[in-house]
């Protein structure tokens, strides 16, 4: 008897009951059993608050490094966000949360420009009360043990990118809510939820998985020599000995100061380089907050994220050293 093509064969038939085989494989590279492939990773993070229980009695911690459309999925699902500023940090970090955990119902723990958020010691203090939802959409191979589920987004730019569309993951089966067209949708208890990834996305899901392993690997391999020079040029780079690899989508540069943040970020050489920086006060001006929302300083309200960090794309870092050089070199 003929077996049916898989994932590992690179060949979907595009066919409806190929969605959760193929959910399935791509799973176990977020190290979870079970996915759920759907439209956006706006609606994978909506789905995923669902499966947790959500009401809108819920306050969800959201760290104010992160896209606004991680906000949208919590006002979708009608909870209110609750923004965690800590500007001299890019990810959320248990200090930052400590002081407002008695009045949250989950927090979302996102892995920002590939870096690796502490979702262990989060969890630690949160306890086991509180769901974490982790959100791997800048980020490939950082699985890291504590939460409840794992939502990615499959958009243009993100760590795994097919153009579009998103995904859920967990140890228990997660696509039970997913919409997926028949007869009996007009008789419904439950209003129609999440849309499914189209059929048609599915083989594009296998040479983006090797292309962000080929991606991180080769970063992984060559970005501790460019951090090495970014400190011999005297700057900052993001850097913590007790996580895990990164997988780099940006490299972070912390500057400290106004002048040096304009220095790089303005320099002739910063569109080259892909440097671009932060926007975090962005997430606290949301129109979309000025009615359900709320924004928590963490423990340095004082200072300005936007002037503490600069984002440097590694691949352009790499492939440019003589820009790299006038870039880095040129702010002594």
């Amino acid at each position: 008897m003929q077996v049916a093509p898989g994932p590992a064969d690179g060949q979907w038939r595009a066919r409806e009951a190929d969605r959760l085989p193929c959910s399935s494989w791509l799973a176990q590279f977020y190290g979870r059993r079970h996915g759920a492939l759907l439209g956006s990773g706006t609606a994978a993070l909506e789905l995923a608050l669902r499966q947790l229980g959500v009401t809108a009695a819920w306050r969800v911690a959201i760290p104010a490094a992160t896209c606004h459309q991680v906000v949208a999925a919590v006002l979708n699902t009608g909870a209110v966000p609750v923004i965690i500023e800590n500007a001299a940090e890019l990810l959320l970090s248990p200090a930052a949360l400590a002081p407002h955990i008695a009045g949250l119902d989950a927090v979302i723990a996102v892995h920002q420009y590939g870096l690796p958020c502490d979702i262990p010691a989060l969890r630690q203090l949160v306890g086991e009360r509180l769901p974490i939802i982790e959100d791997s959409a800048g980020a490939w191979d950082l699985c890291r043990p504590g939460a409840a589920r794992v939502v990615t987004s499959l958009g243009s730019g993100k760590a795994l990118d097919i153009g579009g569309g998103g995904a859920v993951f967990g140890d228990r089966p997660v696509d039970a809510e997913v919409d997926v067209w028949s007869p009996g949708q007009r008789a419904r208890i439950a209003p129609a939820s999440s849309p499914p990834l189209s059929i048609h996305a599915l083989p594009a899901l296998v040479p983006a998985v090797a292309a962000a392993q080929a991606r991180t690997a080769r970063l992984r391999q060559q970005v501790p020599a460019l951090l090495a020079r970014l400190r011999d040029y005297g700057l900052e780079p993001w850097s913590d000995a007790d996580a895990p690899p990164p997988s780099w989508q940006y490299i972070a540069i912390r500057t400290r100061n106004p002048l040096l943040f304009e220095r790089l970020r303005y320099s002739p050489y910063a569109d080259a380089l892909g440097v671009c920086a932060p926007v975090a006060e962005a997430l606290r001006e949301l129109p979309m907050l000025r009615r359900r929302g709320e924004v928590a300083h963490g423990p340095h309200p004082s200072l300005n994220l936007r002037h503490n960090w600069i984002l440097l794309d590694p691949l352009a870092a790499l492939d440019q050293p003589r820009r790299l050089a006038a870039w880095a070199g040129g702010h002594r």
